[in-house]
C-alpha cells in the first residue's frame, strides 16, 4: 500500500512538483547470491522503497549470527510475549533469510504472521511507532513466504497476464477505452499510454489514487499530499482543501470528495457532508452509491458510508487482515490485503467465500497487493513490492 510507513503529509500543492524522489533514496539492492552483515541488515535505513527488497529465498545470507537462539524458538517467545521485541522480531527476519523450519516443521508460522500484523496495524497512526511498524511487516513478508511455499497454488487456470509496469512501486492502475492511467513512487509518477503506444508522465505531488468521472476526466488523490488533481492529460483541475484528499467521486449531480481524516465534502459550493466517524483514511473507493473506506490501522474490517441513507457501516473482512483495496464485479466483492498475496471473494452480504493466488515472487504471485479493479470481466491487480499488474479471471 504500499508504504504507509513513509507517513508524514507533504504541505503544499500537488501541482508544486514535490515527487516521492525529492524525499526517500532510491538504491535497489541486487538480489544475487551475497552475504551481509547483521548490523547492516538490522541497521539499513527505514526507506520503505528499499526496506523490503529482500525475501527468504532470494540467495542473501546475514552473517554474524549466533548459533542459538532458532528460528523456532525465537517465535515461540514471540508468541508467548507482547510483540513489540525489535531485537526479537528483527533476529527472527535474519534467521529467515538465512533458512528456517517449513510450515510442516513449524506450524505456528501462519499464527505469529497474523499477530504481527495486529501490532503493525496497531501502530499505523500518527503515534504509532514508524520503526516497529516497518520490522514488523519486514517479518510478515519473510514469513509470507514460507507459508505460501508450502501451499499448492492450483489457481494457473485463473490467470490472464503479467506485465511489469513502468516505473517504481506503483500505487494504482485504471484502464479506460483509450488509455492507461498508473501512479508510482518515481519523481515522474503519473503516467499515461494512450492506445496508440504513445506514453507521456508527468510529476506532480504524491498520487496514491486515481478514479475515473462521468466526463471523461480521471481524479488523483493522495494518502500522503494536500488537495487533489482532476485531468484529461491536457488540463489540470486543483481541488484545494487543507488536508490529504484520498477520494474524488461524483454522486446526485455533485462532485464529492473524501479527505484523510474521514470527512466527506461537497466540492462546489465546499461545505461539509458529514463526519464517517474513521479517524484517518489510506484508501477509499465509490460505487452503487455507498463510499469504502479502507483505514489499515482498522485491522480485520472495512467501513461503508451508504450516500442514500446516511448510514455508516463497520464491516468485519477476515481472513483479509488489513485491506488495500477491493472492487465489486459479477455479482461479489473482492478485496485484496496488504499482507497476504491473495484476492479474497465475497459475497454480498459479506461472507467470505474463497481466495485465489499467493504471495511471493513465482507466476501468479502477489507482493503487497495495493489496488484491484475489474475490467471487461477481468480482475486487475497492482502488486506495490514487484510493480506488477496480474490479470485473472473472476472467481
Amino acid at each position: 500500500m504500499g508504504a504507509l510507513e513513509q507517513g508524514t503529509f507533504v504541505t503544499g500543492s500537488l501541482l508544486q512538483g514535490f515527487a516521492l524522489s525529492d524525499c526517500v533514496s532510491y538504491s535497489h539492492p541486487k538480489n544475487e547470491s551475497r552475504v551481509i552483515p547483521y548490523a547492516q541488515f538490522v541497521d539499513a535505513s527505514l526507506d520503505s522503497l528499499t526496506w523490503y527488497d529482500l525475501l527468504p529465498g532470494d540467495g542473501v545470507l546475514v552473517s554474524g549470527l549466533e548459533d542459538s537462539p532458532s528460528a523456532a524458538e525465537i517465535a515461540d517467545q514471540l508468541l508467548t510475549t507482547a510483540i513489540d521485541d525489535i531485537d526479537q522480531i528483527d533476529l527472527l527476519a535474519a534467521r529467515l533469510l538465512n533458512g528456517c523450519a517449513s510450515i510442516d516443521a513449524y506450524p505456528a508460522w501462519p499464527e505469529l504472521s497474523l499477530r504481527l500484523s495486529k501490532t503493525m496495524s496497531r501502530n499505523l497512526t500518527a503515534t504509532g511507532s514508524r520503526s516497529l511498524r516497518m520490522r514488523t511487516q519486514r517479518l510478515i513478508y519473510y514469513l509470507q513466504t514460507i507459508i505460501d511455499s508450502d501451499r499448492n497454488d492450483g489457481f494457473a487456470h485463473l490467470l490472464v497476464s503479467e506485465k511489469k509496469l513502468g516505473g517504481n512501486k506503483p500505487w494504482d492502475y485504471l484502464q479506460q477505452a483509450d488509455a492507461e492511467w498508473w501512479l508510482t513512487s518515481d519523481k515522474n509518477n503519473i503516467h499515461q499510454r494512450c492506445a496508440d503506444g504513445t506514453s507521456r508522465h508527468w510529476s506532480l505531488g504524491l498520487p496514491t489514487q486515481i478514479d475515473p468521472l462521468t466526463d471523461g476526466r480521471i481524479a488523483i488523490g493522495s494518502l500522503y499530499t494536500r488537495e487533489a488533481l482532476l485531468t484529461d492529460g491536457e488540463d489540470w483541475e486543483v481541488i484545494k482543501h487543507e488536508a490529504p484528499v484520498v477520494l474524488v467521486f461524483e454522486h446526485g449531480g455533485k462532485r464529492l470528495f473524501l479527505d484523510h481524516f474521514g470527512v466527506l465534502w461537497q466540492d462546489q459550493p465546499r461545505r461539509q457532508i458529514m463526519s464517517t466517524e474513521r479517524p484517518q483514511v489510506h484508501f477509499a473507493r465509490h460505487f452503487d452509491a455507498v463510499v469504502y473506506l479502507l483505514d489499515n490501522g482498522d485491522f480485520g474490517h472495512i467501513s461503508t458510508v451508504d450516500l442514500i441513507t446516511g448510514s455508516v457501516n463497520r464491516i468485519p473482512v477476515l481472513p483479509v487482515q488489513v485491506c488495500n483495496d477491493l472492487v465489486s464485479a459479477n455479482g461479489a466483492f473482492y478485496l485484496i490485503d496488504k499482507q497476504q498475496g491473495s484476492v479474497f471473494k465475497f459475497n454480498q452480504n459479506w461472507e467470505y467465500q474463497s481466495r485465489a493466488l499467493l504471495f511471493g515472487r513465482g507466476k501468479g504471485c502477489l507482493q503487497d497487493p495495493v489496488a484491484i479493479r475489474a475490467h471487461r470481466d477481468r480482475l486487475q491487480v497492482v502488486s506495490w513490492l514487484s510493480g506488477q499488474l496480474t490479470e485473472l479471471k473472476c472467481f
